[in-house]
């Protein structure tokens, strides 16, 4: 067995270690305190020489931006250095001036996102009264700092293509960066998904969202654990630029396992800047689904509309003028859509609705159902049951509810597949959908030495779909609602030591309710008890949830969840001698709430084939129909009503930081930073929540357990070894803390990085950091086991040789009422718990990379370099109670009698003391009795257990605009491995397997070109009036995306041929064979493994889904109206060449849809058409 490090080993030697191979170069630096985190504006600085090359102290430096006329001033220090931080992106003019020296003026200094520039003026001997004008480039090349990261600027923002005006669909231009979500979610209220990118081996939706360097995320916790949303998309018309910054060694960056996502506003500037836009996306004009087209089906009617305009300029009111000093800025968008939302869905026939399953009999004796009234006990602990005659249920068999049930079901409109699937196209349901969004920002500077901003903006979206039955059964409303604002100001105590102060707020709110007409949902008018009904609040009763084995299901979901997230940063900026100094601090709290009584407060029923398989209780299920006649018969196979607690939970983050960029020699930068950051534990306002487990506490039934076990042991487990000990603890209960685990405070992140400047064209950089991801509310949500309250249903207590519950009367024990924390370790016995582990540590990467950069003629700058980054500490998700892997089978087969003796019946030590529980009956199998806990049906957990590691080449060109176009490369070669899951539950280590987000090739191009003819360009420039009308103005630019498909598997299957055998070339690899079904499968539904060791691998890096390979394209045309204003005219062609872009194929063994692929996760062509007003 391998040794594993203690806590304080690992602390040790993965974090104090690093730090203190640099603590000796930091030990000056450390002064109070810490950090402002990702910085959205740019910082120029350099040196002042004389013409021999020697520093000039003391030299009066401005810096102005020339839209706006705002001077910030600075002097040099004895080494000649100057800085001027926290500038907003723009356009600037440099002056220096010294006694003795002519003063010297450069323009046109081009001032990106997140930029360093380093500016060196040279001053000639001279009168201060003479001025020297140099018109010089913007330096391309990064000599200030290693990070990693692509700008996005402000004319790819305005012009690219790109749906539905998102900017963050630009995000996948950088290098390093991969999508690893469904294209077709990629509208701004669609906040889960527009993020969902992978970068240098941090999975999607782990990086940070700032905007105006204020966090602009919050947590999302919908299914997935460990996620980040974006709380707002701003109109690409309010975006000056954005850096997506994939491996950022600054000290600044923290609470990130990925990048950042770094977005800078607009501001006003002197003069009145706007614009006013239309955008239509009409039918006509969009091409039809591929599937629709191969069945015939006609491209679906939709309405689009998009329309904005947004403002800014000077603040000007009586007595005021503004210029120079006060701008401001507004912007609003809103969208109104309703579009086809498409499925297939498989429904009842009207035949078997009635019963009558005998045309699945024809097709073979597998759809064979069994009638679950001739159930009786067979040798060796196994139930025996009849087929039903014919496969038809007779008529007074029938349950009424389960008629009245069906009723509110559609009908089939096709005969689907010979076994009735995908009888129910759907694909043009309507989705309407209605969005607007607000914002405004205000910046007022009080001196030159003293600026400040304020930010608002506000969102909501409407929508409702998955109407399918247009009844009471199906159909979700939904809305977002966001609110958010930022403070940031900037004051220079000295020309050498600056301060920045910002707080941001968001909030967002995610509420969806079901179908209209199934809230305030009568039960009893399906059949039900009234006892049944008027123990559910009126208020939050719904139409039930209904779950049938094969065939579509009911929902109707109801969730109001507000998010907020409070900001509050501080840094310093000093420079001293060669060193900059940056520290402060930052602060996070993270809040939410939730009320969620969702669909199963009603109740949720679902229909297996437990009862209606056969001939024995274990013998392979039908490949469909068992489930609906187990409905019909009115006997589920289980089913539940929750009561659910509300919470309000909140975790926060403190950091401290400091940072020395050491300008070593003229041609050598190193940064040397240090950021510590403290996450504290989960809270929940009220208490109401599980905070662990304890493994030895004893629970009262024990002893009467134990008793009646002895009287019939499994030879496995001798009597006096087993057990019944182990139960969940509370938070603030028992001598608890109200924290909901132990707070991990040794997350010291170092960070490195060294620019050498090799010649004036070319940079070779370096940079190492360590970056932790974060717990708390983004972690996860609180668990509420006991302030919950699920009761079960239970149908039998024998094995289904008599049934005490069914559809007729669901719960005969009534509901159970939740008793938060007062049976202790009682709580849930019975049924299955989790927990979170209490001793957690964050998860870490570590990132590094080496790269070159170069800078060629026409202003193009090439990157080439290797980025690494491995992942330590990644969360993991165990069952505790699993069956041990020593009873597991490792034939390869199935092994009927291994699987015979696990699941055999025998009597349950439990009854009767666990009523109304998964418990409660007589008969028990052997393999719960052989695990740890068998008085819980699981017993899942956290731990810390997965790791990760990426190693990349990427390739980076940026030709910036000149000669009337701009062109952007970036391509990344890639391997992303992770263990993060457990074949078996059981086993020691997870499993090292390719990761489902690894996408070894990536490419991405865009480019914007002014057409060379008409006024001010080379052809045509003097033509007459009406052909300079007509040639001029015209641009063309797009986006072309590259991406490998997603790695596949299959599950736990046998397989018996050769692996290399199973991808197809891809001039075979169709929708109806994407790969080779027959290169040693078992698909025999009867021959399935069960209680079998896994050791096929979750993926294979060799078989992928499909891969992403479109081309947005667009064409504008400015027409003047007069000087500074225009009118635009835009054609956008999004994927242009209507490749399609499938789903993953199905990987299910036993389907017999198995390796074809029925969906797309892409959109056809779509042709925006568009018309704008710039002024």
């Amino acid at each position: 067995m391998k040794h594993r490090l203690s806590r304080q080993e690992e602390s040790s030697m993965v974090r104090f270690v690093p730090f203190a191979r640099i603590g000796v170069m930091l030990a000056h630096s450390l002064l109070a305190c810490t950090l402002v985190a990702q910085e959205p504006r740019g910082t120029i600085l350099g040196r002042v020489l004389d013409p021999t090359g020697a520093v000039i102290p003391n030299a009066s430096v401005k810096v102005t931006n020339t839209a706006t006329g705002v001077t910030v001033s600075a002097l040099t220090n004895a080494q000649g250095n100057y800085l001027v931080p926290y500038l907003i992106p723009g356009t600037y003019r440099i002056e220096a001036e010294a006694a003795g020296f002519k003063r010297v003026v450069q323009d046109g200094l081009e001032l990106r996102v997140n930029d360093r520039l380093e500016v060196n003026l040279t001053l000639e001997v001279g009168a201060v009264t003479e001025q020297v004008t140099v018109v010089a480039e913007t330096p391309l090349l990064d000599t200030a700092s290693a990070s990693m990261g692509s700008v996005v600027d402000a004319r790819r923002v305005a012009e690219l293509p790109f749906p539905h005006g998102n900017p963050y669909h630009l995000i996948q231009l950088a290098s390093g960066v991969a999508f690893a979500q469904n294209l077709t979610l990629d509208r701004p209220f669609e906040p889960t998904h527009i993020v969902g990118y992978t970068m240098d081996g941090a999975r999607s939706n782990r990086s940070d969202v700032m905007l105006d360097g204020s966090v602009n995320s919050a947590s999302g916790n919908t299914g997935t654990r460990n996620e980040l949303i974006s709380s707002w998309v701003p109109p690409a018309d309010l975006v000056s630029e954005f850096k997506v910054q994939t491996a950022p060694f600054d000290a600044t960056v923290g609470q990130t396992e990925g990048g950042v996502i770094n977005v800078s506003l607009k501001s006003g500037t002197n003069a009145l800047h706007g614009t006013a836009y239309y955008v239509k996306m009409a039918p006509e004009l969009t091409a039809n689904l591929f599937f629709s087209n191969r069945n015939n089906i006609p491209r679906g009617n939709f309405t689009y509309n998009r329309w904005g305009a947004s403002a800014g300029g000077p603040v000007r009111l009586p007595k005021y003028d503004g210029r120079n000093r006060t701008f401001f800025m507004y912007g609003y968008e809103g969208i109104h859509e309703e579009r086809p939302r498409g499925t297939t869905l498989t429904v009842p026939t009207e035949k078997q609705r009635q019963g009558d399953f005998s045309d699945l009999l024809r097709l073979g004796s597998q759809y064979q159902i069994y009638d679950p009234a001739t159930r009786r006990p067979a040798p060796g602990g196994r139930f025996q049951v009849d087929p039903l005659p014919a496969n038809i249920i007779p008529a007074n068999r029938i349950s009424s509810i389960a008629k009245n049930i069906l009723s509110y079901y559609a009908l089939p409109t096709v005969p689907g597949t010979a076994d009735g699937r995908n009888n129910l196209p759907l694909p043009h349901e309507p989705e309407p959908i209605t969005y607007y969004t607000h914002a405004w920002r205000v910046d007022h500077n009080f001196t030159d030495r003293h600026r400040l901003f304020v930010r608002v903006n506000v969102y909501k979206r409407d929508s409702h779909y998955n109407d399918w039955f247009k009844s009471a059964a199906t159909g979700q409303w939904f809305q977002f609602l966001s609110r958010a604002a930022g403070l940031d100001d900037v004051y220079s105590f000295t020309p050498s030591f600056i301060m920045n102060v910002r707080y941001g707020y968001n909030r967002f709110i995610r509420t969806y309710d079901g179908n209209p007409k199934g809230r305030n949902f009568d039960l009893t008018t399906l059949g039900f008890p009234a006892s049944y009904n008027n123990a559910i609040d009126p208020s939050i009763r719904r139409f039930p949830v209904i779950s049938i084995d094969g065939y579509a299901g009911t929902y109707n979901g109801w969730l109001w969840r507000p998010t907020e997230t409070h900001h509050l940063a501080a840094s310093f900026d000093k420079i001293q001698g060669s060193h900059t100094l940056k520290f402060g601090m930052e602060a996070r709290a993270y809040r939410e709430n939730q009320y969620n009584p969702d669909h199963v407060s009603t109740g949720q029923f679902s229909f297996g084939t437990t009862w209606t398989r056969g001939p024995f209780d274990n013998s392979p299920a039908a490949p469909i129909g068992q489930g609906l006649a187990s409905m019909l018969f009115g006997l589920p196979t289980s089913g539940y009503v929750d009561r659910r607690a509300s919470y309000a939970e909140q975790s926060t983050v403190w950091a401290l930081y400091v940072q020395n960029d050491w300008k070593v020699s003229r041609r050598l930068t190193a940064t040397l930073g240090l950021r510590y950051e403290v996450e504290g534990p989960l809270t929940e306002r009220f208490n109401r929540s599980v905070r662990g487990f304890d493994y030895t506490a004893v629970l009262p039934i024990e002893a009467q357990v134990k008793a009646n076990y002895a009287k019939n042991p499994t030879r496995e487990v001798p009597p006096e070894q087993f057990r019944v000990r182990g139960g969940l603890t509370f938070a603030g209960v028992g001598g608890l803390p109200r924290t909901l685990w132990e707070r991990d405070a040794n997350n010291f992140m170092p960070r490195v990085g060294l620019s050498f400047k090799l010649t004036d064209k070319t940079v070779i950089r370096s940079g190492y950091g360590i970056f932790f991801g974060f717990l708390g509310v983004r972690r996860g949500d609180v668990i509420q086991t006991g302030f919950s309250q699920t009761t079960q249903f239970i149908p039998s207590l024998d094995g289904g040789l008599t049934f005490r519950a069914t559809l007729a009367n669901p719960f005969p024990d009534g509901i159970q009422e939740p008793l938060g924390a007062a049976l202790g370790p009682m709580t849930y016995v019975g049924q299955g718990i989790s927990f979170f582990n209490t001793k957690p540590l964050a998860p870490y990467m570590q990132r590094w990379q080496f790269s070159i950069q170069r800078e060629f003629p026409h202003r193009v700058v090439l990157d080439l370099a290797y980025v690494g980054n491995r992942g330590t500490h990644i969360e993991t998700t165990r069952d505790l109670n699993a069956l041990p892997v020593v009873y597991l089978s490792r034939t390869g087969e199935r092994d009927q009698p291994l699987i015979d003796y696990l699941s055999a019946n025998l009597p349950n030590p439990f009854y009767p003391l666990l009523p109304g529980t998964a418990r409660a009956g007589t008969l028990i199998s052997r393999a719960t009795l052989l695990t740890a806990y068998p008085h819980f049906t699981s017993v899942s957990t956290t731990t810390n257990e997965g790791y990760s590691w990426y190693h990349s080449l990427q390739v980076k060109a940026d030709k910036r605009f000149s000669r009337g176009y701009t062109v952007q490369v970036a391509y990344t070669w890639s391997k992303f491995m992770e263990a993060t899951g457990f074949l078996n539950e059981g086993d020691p280590a997870p499993a090292k397997c390719i990761s489902d987000q690894d996408y070894p090739h990536r490419l991405s191009l865009s480019w914007i070109w002014e057409l060379p003819f008409g006024r001010g360009r080379r052809f045509l420039a003097n033509a007459n009036r009406v052909t300079s009308a007509l040639v001029s103005g015209w641009q063309v630019q797009g986006i072309y995306a590259a991406q490998a498909g997603q790695a596949l598997g299959f599950g736990n299957v046998i397989f018996r041929g050769n692996l290399k055998d199973i991808p197809l070339p891809k001039n075979q690899r169709t929708p109806d064979r994407w790969f080779n079904i027959d290169a040693g499968f078992e698909r025999d539904s009867r021959k399935q493994l069960a209680y079998a060791a896994r050791v096929m691998s979750f993926r294979f890096s060799g078989i992928r889904g499909d891969g992403i390979n479109q081309w947005d394209l667009s064409v504008i045309k400015d027409t003047r109206i007069r000087e500074g204003m225009k009118l635009q005219f835009r054609g956008e062609f999004l994927n242009a060449f209507n490749h399609v872009l499938f789903s993953n194929p199905n990987t299910s063994v036993t389907s017999t849809a198995f390796g074809t692929i029925t969906s797309e996760k892409g959109y056809p062509r779509r042709i925006q058409l568009g018309v704008k007003l710039v002024y």
